[in-house]
């Protein structure tokens, strides 16, 4: 069983490449904007680490999205479990 921080975490990373997508961006492009190395990038995108919020802060300016937006829209994606439905 996932928690409710696992899938809020998928779902942030779902939104980011959705986004991503929208701006005919890739990941390296945005690791470049953001001013991490492409593997950090990489493991953040495949939840291999989660994004801290300093670097979660730059990720969301990158993508010219407010925060609070780029979480409405993770949070819209986040799916109940059947303790939280």
């Amino acid at each position: 069983m996932t928690t409710y921080v696992e899938r809020y975490e998928a779902a942030m990373v779902t939104q980011i490449k959705v986004e991503l997508a929208e701006r005919s961006m890739e990941q390296k492009d945005l690791a470049d904007k953001v001013g991490i190395n492409r593997v950090t990038m990489s493991h953040y995108m495949t939840g291999k680490r989660s994004i801290p919020m300093p670097t979660f802060l730059k990720i969301a300016e990158a993508l010219a999205v407010a925060p609070g937006t780029l979480m409405d829209r993770a949070d819209a994606r986040v799916q109940p479990t059947a303790e939280t439905a």
